[in-house]
């Protein structure tokens, strides 16, 4: 991590990004708005539909949906994280691996919808495990 106050390893959707990317520190003011909160049902009933439709609700502990502020150089924008947790205490626990415990094509299908979602500029998967990380992001 290049920034050690976070523990956080994310995969990112798009093109690659540096520490030179322009609008790399871009920060979207976030509050519990209409506006943010849509966002986060329209992504989170992305996620469920498709974990519904495939039948993984039971397969996968959790998959919160994260509304986080990171503009990646879009004006206004925030973006998505998404964590798939495999867990059988909630004390530790690891990501759930892409093609292995979540599908590709599920993944895909999710990627793509939550992609749909006005003024979402990025989708992150957390490949984060318990410890370090938090189930959840705070």
């Amino acid at each position: 991590s290049e920034v050690p106050s976070v523990s956080r390893t994310c995969f990112m959707w798009g093109s690659p990004v540096t520490k030179d990317t322009p609008g790399l520190r871009d920060v979207t003011a976030t509050v519990c708005s209409q506006d943010a909160m849509d966002q986060l049902r329209i992504a989170d009933n992305v996620v469920t539909e498709v974990m519904l439709n495939r039948n993984l609700v039971h397969s996968l502990s959790q998959v919160p949906v994260v509304l986080f502020p990171a503009a990646f150089g879009v004006q206004g924008n925030r973006s998505i994280a998404l964590r798939p947790f495999l867990t059988r205490d909630f004390m530790t626990g690891k990501p759930a691996v892409p093609g292995v415990e979540l599908p590709f094509d599920a993944l895909e299908e999710m990627i793509a919808g939550i992609k749909k979602t006005k003024g979402i500029s990025r989708i992150v998967y957390d490949l984060t495990s318990k410890p370090p990380g938090t189930t959840e992001w705070e």
